[in-house]
């Protein structure tokens, strides 16, 4: 039963996944082995590497696929495991569900990223295992 689960969440997310495949590839990212997560290295592609400078951000999560930049600590692979499982529970409307709080300010006094309900969940079960 659980694998039926697991399937059908990949495949509900598989838009978003699909298209962070497409951006990692053309933005010279290598798939690189991780435990239970899909994972690309951003470490040598300049736009990854601007991003997590500009941003301050380790890692981003589209679909199930994960781009990180550097060595990922076990905290951050929980953390964006926790991504890839809302993603596979929102599929097409994670991307949408993210944005849409930020762009359209209903995060009022708090900050966009750090106050985040998708982001406060995923540090919430940053430790969980796969």
């Amino acid at each position: 039963m659980r694998v039926t689960v697991e399937l059908v969440g990949h495949v509900w997310a598989s838009p978003w996944t699909l298209a962070g495949v497409l951006l990692a590839q053309l933005t010279g990212c290598r798939r690189r082995r991780a435990e239970g997560i899909l994972l690309f290295d951003g470490e040598r592609s300049r736009v990854w590497a601007w991003w997590s400078r500009r941003w301050g951000m380790a890692a981003i999560t589209i679909g199930v696929l994960t781009i990180c930049v550097g060595e990922p600590s076990p905290a951050l692979l929980g953390h964006e495991r926790r991504h890839q499982r809302q993603a596979m529970v929102l599929g097409p409307l994670y991307v949408p569900a993210y944005l849409v709080l930020c762009a359209l300010g209903l995060l009022p006094g708090r900050h966009w990223y750090r106050d985040h309900p998708l982001e406060r969940d995923a540090r919430a079960h940053a430790g969980d295992a796969p």
